[in-house]
């Protein structure tokens, strides 16, 4: 008899040691940001050629590549930061109402070139360059900074921050103290390089296209949960 008491009594007190021994605490979002010049720029240009056969569709791609070789050349830019290998062919038809099928025009080439551009002040006179060249379409730049992680980790930092701030007040109101930081979430990453957008100076007097183009600051914001322990 004795000995089935003595089972119910460590039983019951088994039970009762998890909820003497439960943490409290408390989960609190914490937000930050930062800001950083860009000091490179990637570009990507398309070369649309169209000729009744294959090898002048071909040849008149060929020599537009071949002038903006010679532009990024003037300015510097190194062969190794320019890539003209993105190359395609395709045949161009036409619907001829009067037979009701499809009629052969010629064929179209076309040339996709990427530029990475390391100095931001050569943007302009690569892009007007380029497209008096004969290039046909220019994407937005997509703008970047070697000081991306850092830039990233400051947003970090002050998201860190941010959600002490708000832990120590709601701890405050509620007559509790912050212990120890107990687990830490990020939703966010680093942003992908952003694209630029040309800044239009139309009505100014004397200015050439080359000046018209702004690199504005990248901006990164970062994004934490954390979880504090409650002491008295």
């Amino acid at each position: 008899m004795r000995t089935t008491l003595y089972a119910i009594v460590l039983l019951l007190l088994s039970a009762a040691a998890p909820a003497q021994d439960q943490i409290r605490t408390i989960t609190v979002n914490g937000t930050g940001s930062s800001s950083v010049a860009p000091d490179r720029a990637r570009v990507q240009m398309s070369i649309v050629a169209s000729s009744p056969s294959v090898s002048a569709a071909q040849q008149a791609a060929a020599e537009v590549t071949a002038k903006v070789l010679e532009v990024t050349d003037k300015l510097g830019i190194k062969r190794d930061q320019v890539d003209t290998t993105g190359s395609s062919v395709r045949p161009d038809y036409r619907w001829n109402r009067e037979r009701e099928e499809q009629e052969l025009r010629g064929y179209v080439a076309e040339r996709q070139m990427w530029i990475d551009v390391r100095d931001l002040e050569k943007l302009g006179e690569l892009i007007e360059g380029a497209v008096a060249a004969g290039v046909n379409q220019v994407s937005p730049p997509q703008l970047d900074s070697g000081k991306r992680r850092e830039a990233y980790r400051e947003a970090l930092d002050a998201a860190a921050k941010d959600a002490r701030a708000n832990a120590a007040q709601l701890a405050g109101s509620l007559g509790a103290n912050l212990g120890d930081v107990l687990q830490i979430t990020t939703a966010s990453q680093p942003s992908p390089p952003m694209p630029m957008m040309r800044l239009a100076m139309e009505d100014s007097v004397g200015v050439a296209p080359a000046e018209t183009y702004n690199a504005a600051n990248l901006n990164f914001d970062a994004t934490i949960t954390v979880v504090f322990e409650l002491v008295d």
